[in-house]
């Protein structure tokens, strides 16, 4: 079996997660514009939008205004789900609180391994590189977060236009370092968006299941592998 040089890693739920629960942001942002609204409410119109909204129209322009508007209609879903109205006065101010929120590394933890693994595998002379289903507010987060520094590349969906299970993100990431799929392995959490873009592209994934499997088991992996 050939060796793994290039380690792919997905950010939101691999790397870090809300530092809050996301109905918890959305009550305490929409109750400053006189909005109160139960965080169950919230929560389960979150859930329907986030994954009932199909993927941004990502054109010919710059990745990152498809996923703005693609995070607009992710809020403005769940605010109607609450009975508010997206045209609402202030609605516009609202979302742009809300998305500004998000990108800052203060909204985000790291999870409590990652530090340790990340750095362990550096020390194994691994090239690593983030490829998120985000758009370039991520690239401040993980500066934020300290965490820019531990990676070769960040690659988001904003700046390939294509969200994974395309393999877009995978193959940029695989170019910019001249590596083949067989010396490259994906880690991520979703088993339809990391493995279903790993798969089109030919490279082996390492799926998480937290809380049973982090990234301790991908380092354990990596260890008897090598």
């Amino acid at each position: 079996m050939p060796r793994r040089e290039l380690l792919l890693f997905d950010a939101a739920g691999t790397l870090i997660e809300p530092a809050e629960p996301v109905a918890a942001v959305y009550r305490r942002h929409f109750s400053r514009f006189g909005w109160e609204v139960e965080e169950e409410v919230l929560k389960a119109g979150f859930r329907k939008a986030f994954s009932g909204i199909g993927d941004p129209r990502f054109g010919s322009g710059p990745g990152d205004d498809a996923e703005r508007e693609w995070w607009r209609e992710v809020v403005a879903v769940t605010a109607e789900a609450a009975g508010i109205d997206r045209d609402a006065e202030g609605f516009a101010e609202c979302f742009t609180d809300l998305f500004s929120h998000y990108a800052a590394g203060s909204a985000w933890a790291v999870f409590p391994e990652v530090r340790v693994v990340i750095a362990d595998l550096r020390q194994q002379g691994f090239r690593m590189a983030v490829v998120s289903n985000f758009d370039r507010r991520l690239h401040r987060v993980l500066e934020d977060l300290g965490l820019a520094g531990c990676f070769d590349l960040v690659l988001t969906s904003a700046d390939v236009s294509a969200r994974k299970p395309s393999p877009v993100l995978l193959r940029a990431a695989m170019d910019h370092f001249s590596v083949e799929p067989e010396r490259t392995m994906l880690v991520g959490d979703s088993p339809s968006a990391d493995g279903g873009a790993a798969a089109a592209a030919g490279v082996e994934a390492f799926i998480l299941h937290r809380p049973a499997t982090d990234l301790r088991g991908f380092a354990q992996k990596v260890a008897e592998f090598f």
